[in-house]
């Protein structure tokens, strides 16, 4: 079969949902240290333009992003249609995974929209979606408080909550203050706060700590 031979581990395709203003877009752009910005006007484009990548994108592409989903499904036909752009990206997920063969990671699909329902009628196309990614990351605005957090001088909280098949789910804590730099914290599973409470040993929450300063490169 063409372009078979030792690929390096594919990310698992990845769904990150959130309500309007959960910083879903801020989330994504920091992930990518180089992004090559495309905008197709509707569901149609959207199509091709996915289905054209292997042409317009350098072979070594580590990742490809879909910000606001949602937007595209209000002009779907059908779920069976919705369905369709989700495997022709998962197969362009593919493709430049093949190309990086050499490298130590395959190629990441992040797709991200509202929680189903919020956006209207998109919600029965998430069920026909969601099953092509095996990770979730769902966000949450969060005030701290039941973790004793002080927000002060923060601008916003989010609560990411990732569950993935055959894994143990994580949290963290997204915060982001005036100056517009993001810091994530891992916070402990419902299992590990529940024995720390018993043993008095729960970590902080400032823990181990990973900060992204506001500067995009």
């Amino acid at each position: 079969m063409a372009g078979a031979g030792a690929v390096g581990p594919r990310p698992r395709p990845l769904l990150l949902l959130g309500p309007t203003g959960s910083g879903r877009s801020t989330l994504l752009f920091r992930a990518a240290l180089r992004i090559h910005f495309l905008y197709p006007a509707s569901f149609q484009e959207l199509l091709q333009l996915v289905a054209s990548l292997h042409q317009t994108l350098s072979s070594s592409s580590s990742m490809i992003v879909l910000d606001g989903l949602e937007e595209y499904l209000n002009n779907c036909s059908s779920p069976c249609t919705a369905a369709q752009l989700v495997a022709l990206l998962l197969d362009t997920s593919n493709y430049f995974s093949q190309k990086r063969s050499h490298l130590s990671v395959g190629c990441q699909l992040i797709v991200s929209m509202k929680f189903p329902g919020e956006a209207g009628e998109e919600a029965e196309h998430f069920s026909a979606i969601e099953h092509y990614f095996p990770a979730h990351l769902w966000l949450h605005p969060d005030t701290g408080v039941d973790i004793g957090l002080d927000n002060q001088g923060l601008t916003k909280l989010i609560r990411a909550h990732l569950l993935q098949p055959g894994t143990k789910d994580q949290e963290w804590m997204v915060k982001f203050d005036a100056q517009g730099s993001m810091t994530i914290s891992p916070l402990p599973c419902k299992n590990e706060t529940e024995n720390d409470t018993v043993s008095g040993n729960r970590p902080s929450v400032s823990e181990a700590d990973a900060t992204v300063p506001s500067s995009q490169s």
